[in-house]
């Protein structure tokens, strides 16, 4: 769900003097061109800063974007600034099998999580008292019935691995260490889902704002464009229920029996009033186990875009305010707070956002954070701000 990155500690201004490494570690552009620079590590990470008089000479830009993952190259009056960073000894390689063991787990899961959506319990649960508490016990497996529970599964853990792998794309593309994404098997019986989603690891600093910004959206940006499908074919196959006054709920799953009511947002309002026949205010609908999927990939995508420390929103508003968005975290803060007494889940959300980024409101810095993001990126930045306000529902569930 959230990319998480870190701050590279040590890491000096540019107009520092020599410290760490020693210009011995560097390769010979620096040495030659840079009047006053830093070399330092980063965690694993070689990072070089510096700035030279006036323009590059002919072949050195060449030379030096050879020598680094990350270079930045830009005119700052009459000095141009540089930084450089490149990975210190080996990339350790992704645990393939570990990446594919919690994926496998996670789809496991999800496939009874979607039996239970369809009345069925595919591991033919019973309740043991251990103590004085019921805990369930499965005692089999349906196989004939699995497929059932395939639906829902393969369409809520595609979202979810679209969402990490617009993550991973984009920040492969900008020569920025990123793992492969790590998914959260959790019992179904404790979890309507099956999962607690996904996350990959940022394994280097990042040089500019651009470049976090476009890791940050990319995720929201897949994982809305996939659940939208989900949604409209789901809506088509629900079935349409009149209720009195169905209130802030106007939409129901049935989980192992047991009713779940799922509260409204623009987007799934709109996507109801324009697939389900009938659909009017006052009316309900049971959700299709995919319209649940489609919906859950929309919540994702609210959750990951509010605009708090490491989620994707927090990279987003950081890129484009600077240190600037200290103070909207703080009230943002505030706000879910307020909003846990509508639905207790916004405690736990703000909570995990303040543990992602180590207990602080403010984002860490990039190493050339001098660099604005573009007007481009400011208009898609706005865009994802009307994201948030479609997909967002203040009271998401009732159990």
């Amino acid at each position: 769900m959230e990319v998480k990155a870190r701050r590279p500690a040590g890491v000096a201004p540019a107009d520092t003097p020599t410290v760490g490494e020693g210009h011995d570690h560097a390769s010979p552009p620096w040495d030659d061109l840079l009047d006053r620079h830093s070399i330092v590590r980063a965690g694993s990470h070689l990072v070089v800063r510096g700035a030279v008089r006036g323009a590059l000479p002919s072949g050195a830009e060449e030379e030096i974007r050879r020598w680094g993952d990350q270079i930045e190259i830009s005119p700052a009056g009459d000095v141009t600034e540089v930084v450089g960073m490149r990975r210190w000894g080996d990339t350790p390689p992704d645990r393939l099998w570990l990446h594919l063991a919690l994926f496998l787990a996670a789809l496991a899961s999800a496939v009874v999580a979607g039996g239970f959506l369809q009345g069925v319990d595919l591991l033919d649960t019973r309740f043991v008292q251990i103590g004085g508490a019921y805990l369930p016990m499965p005692t089999g497996v349906r196989l004939g019935e699995i497929a059932l529970g395939l639906p829902f599964a393969l369409a809520f853990l595609a979202v979810l691995l679209g969402h990490e792998m617009g993550h991973y794309l984009i920040a492969r593309r900008h020569g920025v260490a990123v793992s492969l994404p790590y998914f959260i098997p959790f019992p179904p019986y404790f979890s309507i889902v099956g999962t607690l989603g996904a996350f990959i690891r940022i394994r280097s600093p990042v040089i500019r704002r651009a470049v976090l910004f476009d890791i940050g959206i990319a995720g929201p940006i897949a994982s809305f464009l996939l659940s939208l499908p989900l949604l409209f074919v789901g809506l088509r196959l629900s079935e349409p229920l009149h209720l009195v006054d169905p209130g802030i709920y106007p939409f129901i799953v049935h989980f192992a029996g047991e009713p779940i009511r799922i509260g409204s947002s623009l987007a799934l309002q709109l996507a109801a009033a324009l697939s389900v026949p009938g659909f009017e205010p006052g009316s309900a609908v049971i959700l299709h186990p995919l319209a649940f999927a489609g919906w859950l990939g929309i919540f994702v995508t609210a959750l990951n875009l509010i605009p708090l420390a490491q989620l994707d929103g927090g990279h987003i508003l950081y890129a484009v305010r600077g240190r600037a968005e200290h103070g909207f975290g703080v009230a943002l803060i505030a706000a879910l707070a307020a909003l846990g007494f509508v639905w207790w889940g916004w405690w736990l959300w703000g909570a995990v956002a303040l543990l992602l980024g180590r207990g602080r409101i403010s984002h860490p810095p990039v190493l050339a954070a001098w660099l604005p993001v573009g007007r481009g990126r400011t208009l898609l930045a706005w865009g994802a701000l009307a994201l948030l306000a479609l997909t967002f529902s203040p009271a998401p569930l009732q159990f």
